[in-house]
């Protein structure tokens, strides 16, 4: 008769060390140097439709990556003048050739916010995606 056979459990056990193998990150890697950040800036609110001030602080992390590049990334918390606040990361990978921003927010009144960036570049620096999106969800 034709059936299937349970698989081997060493077969997995083998299998999944393979695969801690291949992508393990090396253990000589060089942990990220951290700095500080903070900005302010005005922004038009999805929601509201008016100005507000937008304050964004986090730690910035710089990768070295050797023939790969520089990468970093921005763990950040958000806050508006209208009494927003959330979180967000930022990431840029291999000399900002792809850069990505997303930020989540909420307010009291239970709205969010939604704000997503991303920017790819070629080899030759000529931008090949780039969008932007800002909105509100009730």
């Amino acid at each position: 008769m034709f059936g299937f056979r349970q698989p081997r459990p060493i077969l997995s056990v083998i299998g999944a060390i393979l695969a801690f193998g291949l992508f393990a990150a090396p253990a000589s890697a060089d942990p990220p140097l951290a700095f500080p950040f903070q900005e302010t800036f005005t922004l038009v609110n999805p929601c509201t439709g008016l100005d507000e001030t937008v304050t964004v602080t986090g730690v910035f992390y710089v990768y070295e990556r050797g023939v790969h590049g520089i990468s970093h990334r921005l763990d950040r918390a958000l806050e508006t003048s209208s009494g927003f606040t959330g979180h967000g990361s930022e990431i840029s990978i291999d000399h900002d050739s792809i850069f990505h921003v997303q930020d989540q927010l909420t307010n009291g009144a239970g709205q969010h916010m939604f704000a997503q960036f991303l920017f790819v570049q070629d080899a030759q620096g000529r931008p090949r995606v780039f969008q932007f999106g800002l909105r509100c969800a009730p």
